[in-house]
């Protein structure tokens, strides 16, 4: 009889103890789910707000050139093709794997302060922020739509690039993430290959490109706007929200996400920077510039 309801408390307790953590999962996952849910409800609004204005703000200020075009297609694609070669079909990226090497004393202590075991759960919301902010230049289907081809050209010439670079960097670096300094880590990931792809920040690179490609594409093309300064806000929010994401997930370190938004940023002004031509107007400032300033004195800095 003793032995019965020994068994039957037994049951019960860990009956109660499942349902306790049944629980907590599931508020665990409402609430990643929440916030997926709000961070592209946002995005929505921020991306239909302005539609309603008229294209007729728009100034051409980007132009497509066949040999220009064709290099830098190439040269983003012959990047992100080769990493991708290399790293998952030849798998010539070294992968030794000694927990002897994780010591915390050897990292920067900038680093050491905002590293962080492995959360799946942030790591997801992570990915959703990336998403949100590589979906940012819709923003510029306010243009007229015969400058949509142009822009997208730019847009895959710029995603291209910077994931090339980025690639390669991962390839060639070998830094163990951080979750790795930290008991419980994924097997799985160790398995794949993913533990030593920490630096730079993939991501991050990839959120920045895509959010200075927007900002400055706007702002260049709709210099007129009331937005422009809520699209930079905005755009540079949620890139600085995902590269916080991936330190908080401990899929990176803090330089490893400040080395991809420095490539990201970089790539995502630079390829608009090559294609700019100037408006009408830009030209006529020059000329009154010009004519109010004595020609011994006169220059000029284009961007």
């Amino acid at each position: 009889m003793l032995k019965s309801a020994s068994l039957f408390y037994f049951i019960q307790s860990n009956q109660k103890k499942m349902s306790k953590n049944s629980l907590t999962l599931s508020k665990s996952n409402a609430t990643v789910k929440n916030m997926i849910y709000t961070i592209f409800t946002t995005l929505f609004l921020f991306l239909t707000s302005p539609l309603y204005a008229s294209d007729s703000d728009y100034i051409q200020t980007y132009k497509l050139k066949p040999v220009n075009e064709g290099i830098q297609i190439g040269l983003g694609t012959a990047l992100s093709g080769s990493a991708l070669i290399c790293n998952q079909i030849l798998h010539l990226k070294r992968n030794e794997y000694n927990p002897q090497d994780w010591d915390k004393s050897r990292l920067p202590k900038i680093d050491q302060i905002f590293m962080r075991p492995y959360n799946k759960k942030l790591h997801i919301v992570g990915t959703a922020t990336l998403g949100v902010a590589m979906a940012t230049p819709f923003i510029l289907t306010t243009a007229p739509n015969s400058e949509w081809a142009t822009i997208g050209t730019m847009y895959a010439e710029t995603m291209l690039l910077t994931n090339g670079i980025l690639q390669w960097t991962k390839f060639l670096v070998h830094r163990a993430r951080p979750y790795m300094y930290f008991d419980g880590y994924s097997q799985a990931k160790v398995d794949a290959g993913d533990w030593n792809c920490s630096f730079p920040s993939g991501h991050t690179g990839m959120s920045f490109s895509g959010v200075a490609f927007t900002t400055s594409v706007f702002c260049h093309s709709f210099p007129n706007s009331k937005w422009k300064a809520a699209v930079a806000g905005f755009s540079f929010g949620i890139a600085t929200l995902t590269g916080g994401l991936r330190m908080a997930s401990g899929n990176h370190f803090f330089t490893d996400v400040l080395a991809g938004a420095s490539i990201g940023t970089a790539c995502g002004f630079i390829i608009p920077a090559l294609h700019h031509q100037k408006s009408r107007s830009e030209k006529d400032f020059d000329i009154t510039t010009a004519d109010a300033i004595p020609p011994i004195i006169s220059f000029k800095i284009g961007f």
